[in-house]
């Protein structure tokens, strides 16, 4: 049986309980034997400010990992350098673990712009999507993207709690629909916080927080 293995990216800016929590119910969800996460060296599709070095986000996102035996870290796009295409991540890791059926993590509002990412549809035929709610944003919206139409009633029914997950397969594609709890934690305010001398503690795991004041990061 395929080892069966989900991609979770990201700038982590930083990382915070918000990720972990997410990743860790789409693995009890879908029965994954690994969640990889990958911090992004240039992200598309992002201009923050405050961005600590690639560097630093990857320790950080293994500080963070470190206790979980389920998780694990890549550098693959730190190594690589220049702007992180999703496209090129996801064949390179194809070609370094063949046989390996992967998921590629992502939030609802970034899949609503699918159509925008860089080779997009030879992307959705390499790899299956697992689509998170996000806040602020509904999952009936997906039905103007091209191929997902005829999927409302699903859909409205993610939306209205009915129903917590849903699969949808055609082409050759395969999105996987989770409504999971909010956590309500976000990078943004972690860095507000610093700035404005607030406490993070409970937002992010500890040795990441210790991380953050010891290199003096967003501040």
């Amino acid at each position: 049986m395929a080892q069966k293995l989900a991609i979770l990216g990201g700038t982590f800016n930083p990382i915070h309980f918000g990720h972990l929590a997410a990743a860790e119910e789409v693995r009890d969800r879908l029965k994954l034997e690994r969640i990889l996460f990958i911090p992004s060296y240039l992200p598309p599709h992002k201009h923050e400010e405050d961005m600590p070095s690639a560097i630093q986000r990857l320790e950080m996102v293994r500080l963070a990992t470190a206790d979980n035996p389920h998780f694990a870290v890549s550098d693959i796009e730190v190594k690589r350098g220049g702007k992180s295409y999703t496209i090129e991540t996801v064949k390179a890791l194809s070609l370094m673990h063949p046989g390996t059926e992967f998921h590629f993590i992502t939030g609802l509002d970034s899949f609503l712009e699918i159509q925008t990412w860089n080779q997009w549809e030879r992307l959705l035929s390499l790899c299956s999507f697992v689509v998170l709610s996000r806040p602020g944003y509904r999952f009936a919206d997906l039905v103007k993207i091209d191929f997902m139409k005829g999927t409302a009633k699903e859909l409205a029914g993610l939306d209205s709690g009915k129903q917590v997950h849903a699969v949808f397969q055609q082409g050759g594609f395969k999105i996987c629909m989770e409504m999971i709890p909010l956590y309500d934690i976000s990078s943004t305010d972690i860095r507000n916080r610093i700035r404005e001398s607030r406490t993070i503690k409970y937002h992010l795991p500890e040795a990441v927080e210790n991380y953050i004041i010891k290199n003096k990061l967003y501040a």
